[in-house]
């Protein structure tokens, strides 16, 4: 494959802050690293992401424009420029109004983007697609998607959701056939896509990590203390994540694992999780760790025995993700623990020897689980060691960012997946 035209420009639009997307920043490195000049157009607002942000400010090789919206002032008036994109949406059915009425970032985006002049402009998630669009309109250029979520999967079954989901299809609908490319985080995202909006396959781009963040050599065990350990992290700890049902699992598991959960928690929900343990009898084994800086998650991780993805499929999205979590935990050295999510049933089917599964919202599946691997010495070295040599041999950002970088190129040099 060709190197990229010499001023090959590509401009990365995101309405997530940099310390809260992991994958933008991943995929800026990448193509920063094989040639091309990058900018990221991101937002500033949580002052709880903001050390986050920061490190990857003082890291990055590439241009970073942070959009700055902090007012509150300034917030509602975008809220109401939205609510009244969305009655017009609803009188005219124009999908103008319709890409507007989806999110307050959208015009902001747009805005940024139409002052940047670049050859090939990558939107990650939905309001950042008409600001690509456009912009590349504008500039004579490209644009391509990433859809790290099955989006019109974000929402339950059902009548409520289906305003969000109108204004929702007016933006996809209208800009995927114009997209160079399209990439999404796991092959059953990739197959919803492409039957929602009978579009051809989307690329598969796995949320995996750098090899730079992994342990030197896998070892047979945690060193978390007390233990045996069970590991979850998020951004956030909160409802939805399957954490009842692994508080109920430790237990009910012989084993007697300590579950740690990395994050911010607000108080009212980090009080639910410990009158459930209390409840459950195991207050002393829940423990809550702090957030940390992307770059520690690894390593942070290579400290516990087990670490766990629950996902409880209670949305087609969240039943079709393969989460960073899984990946992180592989690159640790991890053995992942996987509730039966269809797109996590694949994976383990794949993979089971670095793998567990478990029945989604089960305890009692769960304990089984848990118990098979930590009463097993030897079984738990080997899943360790397995999964360590998973991470370092398929499931790594050198691959995954290759593919990045492949479908740039090709974009720019005016090939579209249609007919690739």
């Amino acid at each position: 494959m060709t190197n990229p035209r010499p001023g090959s420009h590509i401009c990365i639009l995101t309405p997530g802050q940099l310390g809260s997307n992991p994958r933008v920043v991943k995929e800026a490195h990448a193509l920063h690293e094989a040639g091309f000049t990058v900018t990221v157009v991101a937002t500033r607002m949580l002052e709880g992401v903001e050390p986050r942000d920061q490190s990857i400010l003082r890291q990055a090789p590439f241009r970073i424009e942070r959009l700055d919206l902090r007012s509150r002032a300034g917030w509602r008036l975008r809220r109401l420029g939205q609510e009244l994109a969305g009655a017009a949406h609803a009188a005219s059915g124009r999908r103008l109004f319709g890409s507007r009425a989806f999110s307050v970032f959208t015009p902001v985006l747009m805005a940024a983007a139409s002052r940047i002049a670049a050859d090939l402009y990558i939107a990650h998630y939905p309001p950042a697609l008409p600001a690509a669009r456009a912009a590349a309109s504008r500039f004579g250029a490209g644009y391509a998607y990433d859809a790290e979520d099955f989006h019109l999967g974000e929402w339950p079954d059902g009548p409520a959701a289906e305003p969000n989901r109108s204004h929702l299809r007016a933006i996809e609908a209208a800009a995927l056939p114009g997209c160079r490319y399209m990439t999404a985080a796991s092959p059953e995202i990739v197959r919803a896509y492409a039957q929602a909006y009978a579009l051809p396959l989307p690329h598969v781009v796995l949320n995996s990590f750098p090899l730079s963040q992994a342990p030197d050599r896998p070892t047979a065990k945690g060193t978390a203390d007390p233990g045996p350990s069970l590991y979850w992290f998020s951004q956030v700890i909160g409802p939805d994540r399957g954490l009842e049902c692994a508080i109920k699992a430790i237990a009910r598991a012989a084993s007697k694992p300590h579950l740690y959960l990395r994050g911010h928690v607000d108080a009212p929900y980090a009080g639910q999780l410990r009158s459930l343990a209390q409840r459950e009898g195991v207050p002393e084994r829940l423990h809550f760790l702090p957030s940390a800086l992307p770059g520690e998650l690894v390593r942070l991780a290579a400290n516990h025995d087990l670490g766990l993805c629950a996902e409880p499929g209670h949305t087609a999205n969240n039943a079709f993700a393969l989460s960073n979590k899984l990946f992180t935990y592989l690159m640790a050295g991890l053995p992942a623990v996987l509730s039966d999510t269809p797109a996590q049933r694949a994976f383990a089917g794949l993979h089971p020897l670095a793998t567990a599964l478990f029945t989604a919202g089960d305890a009692v599946s769960l304990a089984a689980s848990l118990d098979g691997l930590l009463q097993d010495p030897a079984r738990l070295a080997q899943a360790r060691a397995c999964a360590f040599g998973l991470a370092q041999k398929t499931y790594n950002w050198e691959r995954e960012g290759a593919i990045v970088v492949d479908l740039a190129r090709q974009a720019l040099d005016g090939s579209s997946w249609r007919r690739a």
